[in-house]
């Protein structure tokens, strides 16, 4: 099956083309923004897809460009479809926002109708998402969402301001993905809206900053955090990608004495597990990452050099690590990362995971970093 995301360099269709690439039978199609001004490519794009996600959009702007902006990148969509002679499903990203009366809202209530008449005219299948307010990480600041603001305020000792305290309803990206992708699978006829249950509701907008304040504290202590609800632990993740990747390093004091040395390593509030492995000299172990388990790597003995890549980039960042001089790194979501001895001895190394492994559910994907 071959899958065309337009908006696929934003945060949701980053995560999406990230997810379908672990899908054998799925062909995510090349897309860029610049099609949009290549009609000959949008046509190309639009014949070879047998599922179109539209995630292009405009939030940000004057708001007649927002409005006309939104409409205009859904006709273009479907006119390309018209020239290609091909009728593919488009499932639209739309918005809660169409429910008031703001030029963002009005251009994707605008383009939903749009494709509805292109559907009805057609004998074509589409969706209409009406989603939520989404979060995780790799959301903009001061734009994809209130929580990648907060997020990136906290983590740089900026100071947040809440303009209105209200209530939100809000889902996970992986949530969100998760979603989409069974979308995509669905055999759908006709248009319809779909609208994306949140995953939880009623959140105040000053609970959030209050989370991210006491994951910042627990973070100085040398604290795990516990969680009470799935929203928590997936805020706290998100929390993390947005620090310096210096600060993902803790330094830990070693007490020595006669006997040897002593170690507090990871101290917990409460949850995950602890676990140890020795690894034989110039062995790595690893290739792999998690979407919703947080995980901390320490070495007790031996050296040994950490590499991580968030998934879908390039960029590699490493830590040499040593018994010698205790430290723990963090291993973020959606970053694949591995472990190899670089000693001439055994190393040993602990592990924090914020989850027991569960073979029916490991959430453990193999990436060469």
């Amino acid at each position: 099956m071959n899958v065309g995301i337009t908006g696929k360099s934003g945060f949701v269709g980053g995560h999406l083309e990230n997810r379908l690439a672990r899908e054998e039978d799925i062909n995510v199609l090349p897309f860029e923004d610049s099609y949009y001004d290549d009609e000959s490519k949008l046509i190309d794009f639009a014949q070879k897809a047998d599922v179109i996600v539209h995630l292009a959009g405009v939030n940000r702007d004057e708001p007649d460009v927002i409005f006309n902006k939104n409409i205009e990148l859904m006709q273009k969509l479907l006119d390309a479809a018209d020239s290609s002679g091909s009728k593919p499903k488009i499932l639209f990203s739309s918005t809660t926002q169409i429910e008031k009366d703001n030029p963002y809202g009005k251009g994707k209530l605008a383009a939903m109708q749009i494709l509805e008449k292109w559907c009805g005219d057609r004998d074509a299948a589409g969706v209409s998402m009406v989603v939520p307010n989404v979060f995780g990480d790799g959301g903009k600041p001061f734009y994809n969402s209130v929580v990648a603001t907060f997020c990136h305020q906290v983590a740089y000792g900026e100071q947040p301001e809440i303009k209105v305290d209200g209530q939100l309803s809000m889902i996970h990206i992986n949530y969100l993905v998760e979603d989409i992708c069974g979308l995509i699978r669905e055999n759908t006829s006709g248009c319809r809206v779909e609208h994306i249950k949140p995953r939880v509701e009623g959140v105040r907008v000053s609970k959030i900053l209050d989370l991210l304040y006491s994951f910042q504290k627990c973070y100085s202590d040398g604290f795990v955090p516990s969680f009470s609800s799935d929203f928590e632990r997936d805020l706290y993740n998100t929390f993390v990608t947005y620090m310096d990747s210096n600060d993902w390093q803790k330094n830990l004091k070693s007490s020595r004495d006669d006997r040897g040395s002593f170690v507090e390593v990871y101290k917990f509030e409460e949850a995950g597990q602890v676990s140890f492995s020795t690894t034989k000299p110039g062995i790595t172990r690893g290739n792999h990452y998690h979407t919703r388990k947080s995980e901390k790597f320490c070495v007790v003995s031996g050296q040994a050099s950490i590499k991580l890549r968030r998934i879908g980039t390039q960029e590699v960042i490493e830590y040499k690590v040593s018994g010698d001089e205790p430290s723990w790194v963090e291993m973020p979501v959606n970053y694949t990362h591995n472990i190899t001895n670089t000693g001439n001895s055994q190393l040993v190394t602990i592990f924090w995971i914020s989850e027991p492994f569960d073979p029916k559910d490991p959430d453990t994907f193999y990436e060469e970093v």
